[in-house]
C-alpha cells in the first residue's frame, strides 16, 4: 500500500526534488504525531522532589487536605499564625488537578457578569469581579515578595463567539461593563489573526506556570515549618466531640479544624456536593508556535474553547483547550481528541507536543462553594466548584478560608457561602445536573460495552460482579472492578489515557485499578 501511494505521488508531474521534499515532509509528520506526549505541558522538565508520607498518628490544630492552589494558598496565609498547621496531599503538591489547568488569571470569564446580574443582581456581579481582581493581586504579591520564578506575564483578555445569534449576549455584558466603568474594545479578530464574529477585549489579565508557582509556595511553607505530608490520602472523616478524626492510608490525624481543598470532596455527607454540582471534561493540546502573542481568550460557545500562550526559555508554546462536555455524556475520548486536533491544525498551528485532560467542577449559579460546611460552625471548611477558573477562584478561596480561621473580616464570605440564597438559575441547573447524573448512572448499569470501545477492551460478569478487562500490546490482561467506590456508578474506559473514568463524578483509575483522581479514595483492583 505504501509503495502504491509513493508511485502515484511520483506520477503527478512532480520534479524529483519536490517529490523527495514531500516524502520527507510526510515522514516528518508521522514522526511528530508519534512524538505527542500524553502529559501536561507544566509537568515537563520539572524535577519532582517528593516529601515524606505520613507514617504515624499525629495531632494538629488545623488540617488542610489537598495541596493544590486552594490548599497551598490557605496554608500560606496561616503559616505565621498561632496554630499548628498540617497539610496532606494524595500525590505531590501541585501535581494534581492544578497541573492540568491552563494557568490563566483574569476577571474576564466568559460572559459571567450578565449571568450573575440576571441570576442575582449587579451588586453580586460586581463583588465577584472584585474578588477576581483581588485574586490576581494576591498572586502577584506572593510572587513578588518571595521571588518565585514562574513565568508570570501580563496579557490582554478576550471573550469571543463565531455564532451571530450570540452577539446579543455580548451586548448585555457590555451594559455591565459600561455601568462599572470597565474599559473594553469590540473586536472582529484575535491577535493571532483568527477571525471571529464578535469579541470583547480588555487590557487586563496574566498567565503563569502553575506548578512552578505552587512549588514556590510549598518551599515557603516548609521554611515556615508547616508540616506537609505527600502521598498521603484522606479516606474517612469523622466528627468526635471537639475535634475531627481523619483516617488516611498511612495513619490517623486528629485536628480541631479541617479544611478540604481536594478539588472534589472525598465525602458525600456533609455538604452533598454531588447533588449540587456537575463535572465538565475538557481536552487540552499544546505545541510550539512562532511567536508569543501575549493574550488569553475564551469562547462563548458550547463547547467552550480556550487559548493562551507560554514562553519557556527560547521556545513559544500555544495552549488550546476545548471540546468540553459533561462527564455524564459518555463521549468517546479518542474521537473528541481527534476533533480538537483537526481544529488545532486548521485554525491554530500544525505542531502538537502535548495533550491532556482537565476536569472542572461546575456550580448551578456560576459561583464557587467556599466556606463552612455547617452553618455557624467553622470547624469544617471546604473549597470546590471553581467552574473553569481554578487559579483565580482557588486563590481567593485560600484567602477566605484563612480569614475565617483567623476570625478576620472578608467581604466575600457570604458571596461564596455554601448556604447562599437559591436562585431560579440554581434550581433549573440543579434539576439538569441531577437528571444528567441519574441518567448517566442508569445508562452505565444498562450498557457495558460501548461502541467506541476497541477490541482489546471487554466487560464480563465474574462471580456476580462486572469486571473490565484491558489487554495491552504485550497481550497482558489488566482486570478491574468497574463499579466506582464513590457512589457505585459503573466506569467507562478512556482509550486515549488508558484509564477507567467515572461519568457521574469524575473519579479516574489506571488499568490496574489504582485510583488516580477522586472523589473516590479506594482502588478497584480485581481480586481472584
Amino acid at each position: 500500500m505504501k509503495m502504491k501511494v509513493l508511485y502515484y505521488l511520483k506520477r503527478s508531474y512532480l520534479s524529483w526534488d519536490n517529490f523527495f521534499i514531500i516524502i520527507i515532509l510526510l515522514f516528518y509528520i508521522i514522526i511528530m504525531v508519534n512524538n505527542m506526549e500524553n502529559k501536561s505541558i507544566w509537568e515537563c522538565n520539572i524535577r519532582k522532589r517528593v516529601l515524606n508520607k505520613l507514617d504515624k498518628n499525629i495531632t494538629t490544630d488545623i488540617l488542610i487536605i489537598g495541596g493544590g492552589i486552594a490548599g497551598l494558598t490557605t496554608a500560606y496565609f496561616l503559616r505565621n499564625s498561632k496554630y499548628k498547621v498540617t497539610l496532606i496531599d494524595k500525590d505531590i503538591c501541585g501535581h494534581g488537578v492544578s497541573a492540568n489547568t491552563t494557568g490563566k488569571l483574569t476577571f474576564m470569564q466568559d460572559l459571567i457578569y450578565s449571568k450573575l446580574s440576571s441570576n442575582f443582581n449587579d451588586e453580586v456581579a460586581l463583588k465577584y469581579l472584585n474578588s477576581c481582581k483581588d485574586a490576581v493581586r494576591i498572586v502577584k504579591n506572593i510572587i513578588s515578595r518571595n521571588n518565585i520564578e514562574c513565568n508570570l506575564e501580563n496579557v490582554s483578555s478576550y471573550v469571543f463567539t463565531n455564532d451571530i445569534n450570540k452577539i446579543e449576549n455580548f451586548k448585555k455584558e457590555e451594559e455591565f461593563y459600561n455601568k462599572n466603568n470597565i474599559k473594553y474594545k469590540v473586536v472582529s479578530k484575535l491577535p493571532n489573526n483568527l477571525s471571529v464574529k464578535y469579541g470583547i477585549k480588555i487590557n487586563y489579565g496574566c498567565v503563569f506556570h502553575p506548578i512552578k508557582y505552587l512549588m514556590g509556595i510549598r518551599k515557603i511553607l516548609l521554611e515556615s515549618k508547616v508540616c506537609i505530608y505527600e502521598n498521603t490520602r484522606a479516606i474517612k472523616l469523622t466528627k468526635k466531640d471537639n475535634y475531627y478524626e481523619v483516617n488516611t492510608d498511612n495513619g490517623v490525624i486528629l485536628a480541631k479544624k479541617v479544611i478540604v481543598c481536594t478539588h472534589y470532596p472525598f465525602f458525600v455527607i456533609p455538604g452533598m456536593i454531588p447533588l449540587k454540582s456537575s463535572i465538565e471534561k475538557s481536552y487540552v493540546l499544546s505545541g510550539i508556535t512562532k511567536t508569543n502573542k501575549k493574550f488569553i481568550a475564551i469562547s462563548n460557545e458550547n463547547p467552550i474553547y480556550s487559548i493562551r500562550y507560554y514562553t519557556n526559555s527560547d521556545k513559544d508554546y500555544i495552549i488550546y483547550a476545548g471540546n468540553s462536555h459533561f462527564t455524564s455524556n459518555h463521549y468517546d475520548a479518542e474521537k473528541r481528541y481527534k476533533e480538537l486536533i483537526n481544529d488545532y491544525k486548521k485554525y491554530i498551528d500544525k505542531d502538537i507536543k502535548y495533550y491532556f485532560l482537565n476536569h472542572d467542577i461546575m456550580t448551578p449559579d456560576h459561583l464557587p462553594y467556599i466556606g463552612s460546611v455547617y452553618k455557624n460552625d467553622n470547624s469544617l471548611l471546604i473549597a470546590t466548584g471553581f467552574n473553569k477558573w481554578g487559579m483565580t477562584n482557588g486563590t481567593i478561596a485560600g484567602k477566605i478560608l484563612s480569614d475565617i480561621i483567623l476570625n478576620k473580616d472578608n467581604q466575600y464570605i457570604e458571596l461564596f457561602s455554601l448556604h447562599r440564597n437559591i436562585t431560579k438559575d440554581k434550581v433549573k441547573n440543579l434539576i439538569i445536573y441531577n437528571y444528567l447524573n441519574a441518567k448517566s448512572y442508569i445508562l452505565t448499569k444498562i450498557k457495558s460495552n460501548y461502541v467506541f470501545y476497541p477490541k482489546n477492551v471487554e466487560i464480563k460478569v465474574i462471580n456476580g460482579q462486572k469486571v473490565g478487562i484491558y489487554t495491552d500490546k504485550k497481550n497482558i490482561k489488566h482486570m478491574v472492578y468497574i463499579k466506582c467506590p464513590h457512589l457505585k456508578c459503573n466506569l467507562v474506559f478512556n482509550n486515549v489515557d488508558k484509564t477507567w473514568d467515572c461519568p457521574c463524578h469524575g473519579s479516574r483509575f489506571d488499568i490496574d485499578g489504582n485510583v488516580l483522581f477522586g472523589p473516590s479514595v479506594y482502588n478497584i483492583k480485581y481480586k481472584n
